[in-house]
C-alpha cells in the first residue's frame, strides 16, 4: 500500500509538532525540577538556623558564597531574578516554605526574621555582581563549593574575596558569625578606625533589625546604639579648670616713728647732801 505525499507530508509535520511539544515539555519538566532543586538548597542555606545560629565564622562564610552561587545560577538557567525566587524560598506553596504563605491584608504578620536575610542575601549579590565575581567559570565553581572567588579585573585581580562585618565582632563579640551581617569586599578594603556615616547608618539599621526580631536584647541594642552614635557625636570639651584665688597681700605695716627713749629721772640720792655747819 503506497502513501500519497500528501499522507506523507502530514505525517511528517505532525511528527515534527510532537516532537517539538515533547522537547518543550521536557524542558519545562528540567526546569521546573531544577527549580525545585535550588529552592531546596536555598532553603537550607538561608534557614533561620543557618543564618542567625552558626557556630563557625567559617560556616557562615561557606553558606553566604554557596547561596550567592545558586542565585547567580537561577538568573542564568531559569532567567528568574533573586527577589522573585527568594519569596518561593519563603512563602512557597509547598510544604516547605520557611516562613509560610505569605499573608495579605492590614494585619498580615511579616517575621522580621525573613526581612533581615533577604535584605542581606540581595546586598550581597548586587555586591558580586558589581565586582564582576561571577564573569568567570572558575569562580562560580568556587561559590559552587561555599569558597571565596577571585577577582579578575581591577587593582585586587587575582587576589580572593574577603568577607567584612557591618557591625564589628570587637564590639560585640559572636556577630562574626551572623550572615546577615556579612558583606563580600575587595581585600583592599580600608579599615578605618572610625566609619563612614553611610556604615554608621547601616549597623544602626541592622541592630534596631536584630533587637525588633528578638535575636539581641534591649540592652546590647542600647550599647551597640551608643557606641555607633558616638562617631557622630563631637566629645564634650574638657572643662577648664577655674584659676585658683590668689590671696591678697597684707598691707605691710607703716614705719612708726621711732620711739624716744624715755629721760632717765635724776635720782635725788645721787646728788651731795648739804654741807650744814
Amino acid at each position: 500500500m503506497s502513501i500519497s505525499v500528501g499522507d506523507l507530508i502530514r505525517y511528517i509535520v505532525t511528527g515534527t509538532i510532537v516532537l517539538v511539544l515533547a522537547i518543550f515539555g521536557l524542558k519545562v519538566w528540567n526546569k521546573q525540577k531544577l527549580e525545585k532543586q535550588l529552592i531546596k538548597e536555598l532553603r537550607h542555606l538561608a534557614h533561620p538556623t543557618t543564618s542567625f545560629e552558626t557556630v563557625y565564622a567559617d560556616d557562615g562564610r561557606g553558606a553566604l558564597f554557596k547561596s550567592m552561587g545558586l542565585l547567580h545560577k537561577i538568573k542564568t538557567e531559569l532567567d528568574k531574578e533573586p527577589a522573585e525566587i527568594l519569596k518561593e524560598v519563603f512563602h512557597g506553596d509547598d510544604g516547605g516554605a520557611l516562613f509560610g504563605k505569605a499573608q495579605t491584608g492590614r494585619n498580615a504578620y511579616v517575621d522580621l526574621r525573613e526581612e533581615i536575610i533577604r535584605k542581606g542575601l540581595l546586598r550581597n549579590y548586587h555586591h558580586c555582581r558589581t565586582l564582576e565575581l561571577f564573569s568567570d567559570g572558575e569562580n562560580r565553581k568556587a561559590l559552587a563549593e561555599g569558597k571565596a572567588p577571585s577577582f579578575v579585573r581591577g587593582p585586587s585581580s587575582g587576589a580572593k574575596a574577603t568577607v567584612r562585618y557591618i557591625i564589628d565582632p570587637e564590639v560585640s563579640p559572636g556577630v562574626e558569625n551572623l550572615i546577615p551581617n556579612m558583606i563580600i569586599s575587595s581585600p583592599d578594603f580600608e579599615a578605618r578606625k572610625k566609619p563612614t556615616d553611610f556604615e554608621i547608618m547601616q549597623a544602626k539599621e541592622l541592630i534596631r533589625e536584630l533587637s525588633g526580631a528578638r535575636l539581641i536584647e534591649r540592652e546590647a541594642e542600647d550599647r551597640l546604639r551608643q557606641h555607633y552614635e558616638q562617631f557622630n557625636n563631637p566629645p564634650e570639651p574638657e572643662p577648664t579648670p577655674e584659676p585658683e584665688e590668689t590671696p591678697e597681700p597684707e598691707p605691710e605695716p607703716e614705719d612708726k616713728p621711732a620711739k624716744k627713749p624715755e629721760e632717765e629721772d635724776d635720782c635725788p640720792f645721787d646728788l651731795p647732801l648739804p654741807d650744814r655747819r
